[in-house]
Formats: structure tokens, C-alpha cells, sequence
């Protein structure tokens, strides 16, 4: 399944999308050795909907990826540290800084650090989910645009390129349970 959608991927041509433009995140690929590029508007979520096969899961994930405006997962893997510049991040980072995107995870663990934003909507919903996860030889940037529930990100995770969004809150989880431990230490 997840060869099918990346060759669907590949296959893809580039559309405009919608919001922030990921071409200004191509100087990240300039010394990658390995990239992934998955750009899925609207029109192509629904071609891809039908990759789904069927059964309870499929079933439930169809009429969640029809209201999605799109999927957008960049990955740059790198041969030695200090082959990208963190400052070729920024301009995702101002986009979601000005839009109503809220910062909901921040981690640092050395020299990786992963954020998550959201952008709220009214009565529960969601507009979008933003990741980066930045290490020090790769970088993975996930943007899902659409009108989305809480426990959508849930369904999508792990799915259709997107990384398991699960391991990056419970990876927050652990670093908040540790740090708490440290300062009690202290005192």
C-alpha cells in the first residue's frame, strides 16, 4: 500500500498549493542524499482515496481524506551533520507564526527538535496539522490542510506518508515526565 502511494507520489506533478509555498523549502534538498516529496492537493487525495482498498479502516479513512485540502510531506536525509541550514525552516515557521496555527509541541532533545501546530477552528474542529522534525541528518516536514476532528489526526497518522504523529506527542510526553523529575531533583 505504502509503495502504490508513493509511486502514486512520484508520479505526481507539482500543483500550486495552497497557503505556503514548499519550493521555498528546496534549499533544504541541495546536499540531501535522499528525498521524499509527497504533494497531494484535493483532486489528487481523492485519486488516492481509491488506493485505499476496503474493509472498517479504509471505510473510515475515504470520507475523512474527501474533506482534506492537502497533504504535504517533505523528507531530507543528509550523510554527516551540518548539511542543511536550520535558517531554511524559517519560512514555515513565519508562515504558521502569522496564520492562526498554535504551537502545541515543542521538543528539543539534543540537537533534534520536533514542533507540532495546530490550526483551530470553531466547535472542535481543525484546519490543519504542521510537523517538523528537525534531527541533525534529517528533516521531515508534514502540512495537512482540510476541516478535520481531533481523532482524524489519529486516523491519518501513519498513513498515505504521513509519520505516526502518535510517537512525536508520546516522544512530548516523555521529555515533559523527565524534565519535571530533573527540576524536582534540583529543588
Amino acid at each position: 500500500m505504502k509503495k502504490m502511494l508513493s509511486l502514486l507520489a512520484l508520479t505526481l506533478p507539482l500543483v500550486a498549493q495552497e497557503g505556503f509555498d514548499f519550493k521555498t523549502l528546496d534549499k533544504l534538498g541541495v546536499n540531501s542524499t535522499n528525498k521524499t516529496d509527497i504533494t497531494l492537493n484535493s483532486d489528487m487525495l481523492k485519486l488516492a482515496s481509491g488506493f485505499l482498498g476496503s474493509g472498517a479502516e479504509a471505510d473510515s479513512l475515504k470520507p475523512l481524506v474527501e474533506s482534506l485540502k492537502g497533504v504535504y510531506v517533505r523528507t531530507f536525509e543528509f550523510d554527516k551533520e551540518g548539511q542543511y541550514n536550520e535558517a531554511d525552516l524559517e519560512p514555515l515557521r513565519t508562515y504558521l507564526r502569522q496564520g492562526q496555527w498554535n504551537r502545541i509541541v515543542e521538543s528539543r532533545e539534543g540537537k533534534a527538535l520536533s514542533e507540532i501546530y495546530l490550526q483551530p477552528l470553531p466547535n472542535n474542529r481543525l484546519g490543519g496539522v504542521a510537523i517538523i522534525s528537525a534531527e541533525a541528518k534529517e528533516v521531515t516536514i508534514v502540512y495537512i490542510s482540510g476541516n478535520l476532528k481531533q481523532e482524524d489526526i489519529q486516523k491519518l497518522s501513519g498513513t498515505m506518508g504521513i509519520p505516526d504523529i502518535r510517537k512525536q506527542l508520546d516522544r512530548k510526553k516523555t521529555t515533559d515526565k523527565s524534565d519535571k523529575g530533573k527540576k524536582e531533583d534540583e529543588e
